[in-house]
């Protein structure tokens, strides 16, 4: 069992953050399997009610610093169902909408600290997206189309293994700037 000390995260300025994560082999190693775990229990427990950490729906295994294709996603619903629960091993983008759309209030980071300047804005990500990656709890590989909220989050995730933050995305000049082709959730 996992315990709060034991998740360390990284933040910008960690260079680590900036560099392309590796796929790992399949079947999982007993390292990559204990990554997943803790994965698992982090954003999950940061959904309750007594967490200690950050609340969180999704995290990729760079950001504790190893540079692996791995990352965790959990979206509940207003009643607690699950809308999404994996984690997604050496994942690829097979394709995306053309419409796009951002959060309202924009996005936030556990690997960018809240204080830090440069982070309001919209973040336009593809209001669908389709990934091929190995299930961790299937065991297979598996294809996931997603849109809404759960696809800007796969888009989030999945960034942080191309080595991009979301405030990359961001338009410096003009952060609440609506584009042409895209909407607000």
């Amino acid at each position: 069992m996992f315990k709060f000390e034991d998740v360390k995260l990284v933040q910008l300025p960690k260079k680590v953050l900036r560099q392309k994560s590796q796929d790992v082999p399949i079947p999982l190693t007993e390292e990559d399997t204990q990554l997943i775990e803790k994965m698992i229990f982090h954003v999950d427990d940061s959904q309750t009610a007594m967490t200690k950490f950050r609340p969180a729906v999704g995290v990729a295994a760079v950001q504790y610093g190893i540079l692996k294709n791995i990352f965790y996603i959990m979206i509940q619903d207003d009643k607690g169902n699950y809308v999404f629960k994996d984690a997604l091993i050496n994942p690829v983008m097979l394709g995306h909408s053309d419409h796009k759309i951002s959060l309202k209030e924009g996005e936030g980071c556990l690997s960018v600290n809240e204080k830090d300047p440069g982070q309001e804005g919209y973040v336009f990500r593809y209001a669908r997206v389709v990934v091929k990656a190995y299930s961790y709890y299937e065991k297979k590989w598996k294809t996931y189309d997603v849109s809404g909220y759960p696809a800007i989050v796969m888009q989030h995730e999945y960034d942080h293994l191309q080595g991009k933050l979301f405030i990359d995305h961001i338009d410096k000049n003009n952060p609440w700037n609506m584009k042409k082709n895209s909407s607000t959730i």
